[in-house]
């Protein structure tokens, strides 16, 4: 029988999600249902799961999606090339849930380079507001709303591999293997212009291994809940929660999301740096 919106409705009512909530989800539709079913639907059923969550958070919710870009800009001997980043236009590299979102009317955009996030809601555009001035997941940004405003976190289809939430930590620790990279955005005269992207998420990290460390520390700890929807195994866990646990967990072991020395090259150039920047108090204060 194929999922309808019903279906992802009560699902979603069943984890806790609820009218006036605020939401970032991610997503993997291929695992909703079978193929031959999905093809039947608006945008492969896109449409039906944007809209169940809207309905299930009503209009003074808030439901927003990553919208990550591929606008890092490599060295070349005339100057950056790459993709330029127009908040306008720039497609999500993150699945067609997302861009079939940033196809909404009415939907608004942060306008970070590389790790941009699109809202549909109440207080839209005050969430994606400044996300461009600081750092890639600044208190003052989307990632800092998310946890300011108490916000949950889905994973629709998709599990913590997913989980962005987690370079927010990395960030607000001031890890010292998150980089200093370069972007391509679109000016007012409409040509590129290098800005530099801070605290961007480059390299190996472990979290992104399925049957990861983090994601065993998640499930010890038991914040995420779970439920199914059609073949979708779909996670709901609040954001404060996730970045508290894992704040107090790195302040014992500080390479739980990059990974220990001997297990990629980029954590062998790390580790003991990190470790060294976390023991010093180097973290600060916990949020």
């Amino acid at each position: 029988m194929a999922v309808t919106k019903e279906d992802i409705k009560a699902g979603l009512a069943k984890l806790g999600l609820s009218e006036g909530d605020a939401v970032l989800f991610h997503s993997d539709l291929r695992v909703l249902g079978p193929a031959r079913e999905l093809v039947k639907l608006s945008n492969c059923g896109a449409d039906m799961v944007i809209d169940a969550f809207l309905e299930t958070v009503g209009p003074l919710g808030l439901v927003a999606v990553p919208a990550l870009t591929a606008t890092f800009a490599p060295s070349a001997p005339d100057g950056p090339v790459g993709r330029v980043f127009d908040p306008d236009t720039t497609p999500s590299r993150v699945g067609s849930v997302t861009n079939v979102f940033l196809a909404r009317p009415g939907r608004k955009r942060s306008r970070h380079p590389t790790h941009s996030i699109a809202a549909i809601g109440a207080r839209a555009t005050e969430y994606v507001a400044g996300h461009e001035k600081g750092s890639t997941f600044d208190r003052v940004s989307p990632y800092g709303r998310n946890f300011e405003w108490d916000a949950w976190l889905c994973f629709f289809g998709t599990d913590n591999r997913t989980n962005t939430t987690l370079h927010v930590v990395e960030d607000w620790m001031g890890l010292p293997y998150m980089a200093v990279s370069r972007a391509l955005v679109k000016g007012p005269d409409g040509q590129p212009i290098e800005v530099q992207v801070t605290k961007s998420p480059k390299g190996y990290r472990d979290f992104y291994k399925k049957n990861s460390r983090a994601a065993n520390l998640l499930a010890e700890a038991g914040i995420m809940r779970w439920t199914k929807i059609g073949g979708a195994n779909v996670g709901l866990m609040k954001c404060r929660e996730c970045m508290r646990l894992f704040w107090d967990r790195m302040l014992e072991d500080p390479c739980l999301l990059l990974g220990y020395k001997g297990e990629n090259p980029f954590c062998d150039e790390w580790a003991d740096k990190t470790i060294e920047h976390v023991k010093s108090g180097g973290a600060g204060e916990r949020p």
